[in-house]
């Protein structure tokens, strides 16, 4: 059953190739809008869900953790658990109750309460109306998302990723292809959108309200070629990654994620096509 597929451990991936080589199924980044929503927001849910060889089902559910004590959803009460959606046949989505923090005295509304999102993909051609019957071997990957419903000062957003520019000049927007030449090094830089770095109020451990910057980091993944390394802190943005002498195929694949450290994420998918 479904229920059954949720409670399998993380360990179901295997991580033999190095971290950015996408040649399974990876969950690479889970995201909502708003990135912190508050009661009676509708929230819409979306994630990088990749695949080189097949197309993928992300089965989305969910469930509200009442109290701060509390570890995950309650898989011993069906009920208790909500399918939001199946991407990308049905666009996962949550409306939060208007009431949801009612029961919580106003000092504890900045912090709020959490849901517990659990993705579940699948190989795309997979029948759902038989997913009762699904077992563990159909399960490709496990994702899970920590949302927090709050009424804090300064509530999150996604931060976004506008353009990359390569080698210091050429500016690929999203849609656009990168043409490059076998072997050569090519110097990657995700630019983000000016809104993207936050101010947020910040309790600390002495109960004084600070204010503080976000420090975006990004990771970079790609379908072949190689990256020396695979992340960067903001603002010092770019990695190299060089084309594959030898490709598997002529078009490949790279990504770019960013995080923004408070559970906001977006991504760049770049398309890269091979000469020489």
């Amino acid at each position: 059953m479904l229920l059954a597929l949720l409670t399998l451990p993380g360990c179901l991936t295997q991580s033999l190739s190095p971290s950015w080589f996408i040649d399974r199924t990876r969950l690479l980044a889970v995201r909502s809008d708003p990135a912190e929503p508050r009661p009676g927001d509708l929230v819409t849910l979306s994630s990088l869900a990749v695949d080189p060889a097949q197309d993928l089902l992300i089965v989305w559910t969910g469930c509200v953790l009442e109290s701060s004590s509390s570890y995950g959803c309650d898989t011993t009460d069906p009920e208790a658990i909500s399918l939001l959606g199946v991407e990308p046949l049905l666009p996962p989505s949550l409306q939060v109750p208007a009431d949801l923090l009612d029961d919580l005295p106003a000092e504890d509304r900045a912090e709020g309460k959490n849901y517990i999102l659990t993705l579940s993909a699948l190989a795309g051609d997979t029948d759902l109306s038989a997913i009762d019957e699904l077992s563990e071997d159909d399960l490709l990957e496990l994702g899970i998302k920590r949302l927090p419903v709050a009424e804090g000062a300064t509530p999150n957003h996604n931060p976004d990723i506008s353009h990359l520019l390569i080698d210091g000049e050429l500016e690929v927007m999203p849609g656009g292809v990168l043409t490059v030449q076998r072997g050569q090094t090519y110097s990657i830089a995700p630019v983000l959108s000016p809104e993207s770095v936050e101010e947020y109020s910040y309790i600390n451990s002495d109960g004084v309200t600070e204010t503080r910057t976000e420090e975006p980091y990004f990771t970079f993944y790609a379908t072949d070629g190689d990256y020396p390394v695979n992340f960067s802190l903001y603002p010092l943005s770019a990695v190299d990654w060089t084309a594959p002498v030898d490709p598997l195929s002529d078009t490949l694949t790279i990504w770019s994620v960013v995080r923004d450290r408070r559970g906001g994420m977006g991504w760049f998918t770049l398309t890269v096509e091979v000469e020489g």
